[in-house]
């Protein structure tokens, strides 16, 4: 039930008004950066920030923090079993189903942006995820709270890593 709802808020977040600043561009996010305007948050898991690439100067705070709590063992075995039976590796969807998913709010991540908005001398912030909704979300939030927050159109994947900008930690 409260994964339901977690992604009914993601989902009622990402189409309702936003009233964050703006979407910007990777390019653009990437001026305001060098010149000092904005700092960009990657508001990804670390572990997406780190295996899955991050750009140059993102600073991560996760806006949610996510626990997958494995189903039975036999199960998961069951699963394992039926692939090699039918030679067929399960996609994305079903492979969820062996894992109970727990999100919360990260309760830092308002008091950390702003901490490093001061650390870097800034009033702006540009929010980045993999491909958008998150960073939506986070950016609604902190505009919510008084912060003059952009999302950056497309995310990571999509906006920043397809323009080919400064980037590591793949």
């Amino acid at each position: 039930m409260k994964l339901l709802l977690s992604i009914l808020l993601l989902f009622s977040l990402s189409f309702s008004d936003d009233i964050y600043e703006a979407d910007v561009t990777a390019e653009e996010a990437y001026e305001m950066q060098k010149k000092g305007e904005a700092i960009i948050v990657d508001v990804r898991t670390p572990i997406e920030f780190i295996y899955i690439g991050h750009g140059e100067g993102f600073i991560n705070i996760p806006s949610f923090e996510w626990s997958y709590i494995p189903k039975k063992l036999s199960t998961r075995i069951k699963s394992a079993q039926f692939e090699i039976k039918n030679s067929k590796v399960k996609d994305h969807k079903s492979i969820m189903k062996l894992y109970k998913e727990k999100e919360k709010m990260n309760k830092k991540f308002i008091p950390e942006v702003m901490e490093a908005m001061k650390a870097n001398n800034v009033t702006k912030v540009i929010l980045v995820c993999r491909s958008g909704p998150r960073s939506k979300a986070s950016a609604n939030m902190l505009a919510s709270n008084g912060i003059e927050a952009y999302n950056l159109e497309d995310g990571y994947i999509f906006g920043w890593k397809e323009t080919e900008l400064p980037q590591g930690g793949e």
